[in-house]
């Protein structure tokens, strides 16, 4: 009995060392390299859902008096109109303050841009909405909401792709990737007049600009 307790008090084996050294070096990579990035998608989810709550509640402002806010609360603060309250707590960009808010030049506003920098530069939302060349105020962000009548990325876009419909007109996608277009014309609206050839053409319109996007 003697001899074996000495042999069982010598420590650790081999394996157990080497079993320890991976599982700490599991957690060095989850803390130095996953968690961040979940940390930063879930930053982007929260400023994603912000955009739509304060887009909603600046449409429920133009119905009541037909122009956009002129200026955005500061964060926290309610977004009003006399005793009408249309958002309780103004959210706010989780790192900028405030979001950056684009309207009209007029006395009574009728468009506007909310806009902000999503952390992850590859969310498909990016090429969604249209700001994988930039947007707003010099081109310096890659994601926002805009009012119907207007387009978000206007003056900052560089590539506007153009292909071939099913039905044979041509019209400008989005994302041609996910439509099966085997022509991509980059500016050309023309589509160099191939459309009528049924093997220029993409395989469905799921990846076209929907007009207000």
């Amino acid at each position: 009995m003697g001899f074996l307790s000495k042999r069982k008090s010598k420590g650790f084996t081999l394996f157990e060392l080497l079993l320890v050294v991976t599982i700490l070096g599991l957690i060095a990579i989850f803390i130095l390299i996953i968690a961040p990035t979940q940390i930063s998608k879930a930053r982007d989810a929260r400023r994603k859902v912000d955009l739509e709550k304060i887009k909603v509640s600046l449409y429920d402002y133009y119905f009541d008096k037909e122009c956009f806010p002129q200026e955005l609360p500061a964060c926290d603060q309610s977004l009003k109109l006399g005793d009408v309250i249309y958002l309780e707590k103004f959210p706010c960009d989780l790192k900028n303050d405030n979001y950056v808010y684009q309207i009209e030049e007029s006395e009574c506003p009728q468009w506007f841009k909310i806009l902000t920098n999503l952390e992850n530069n590859q969310d498909a939302s990016i090429i969604k909405v249209g700001c994988q060349d930039g947007c707003g105020p010099e081109c310096q962000y890659n994601y926002g909401l805009a009012s119907s009548n207007i387009h978000l990325y206007d003056q900052c876009r560089i590539n506007i792709y153009y292909a071939c419909s099913p039905g044979g007109r041509c019209i400008e996608y989005e994302n041609p990737t996910i439509s099966d277009c085997p022509q991509v014309f980059n500016n050309d609206s023309s589509c160099q007049n191939i459309c009528s050839d049924k093997d220029n053409r993409c395989d469905n319109e799921k990846g076209k600009r929907v007009p207000g996007d």
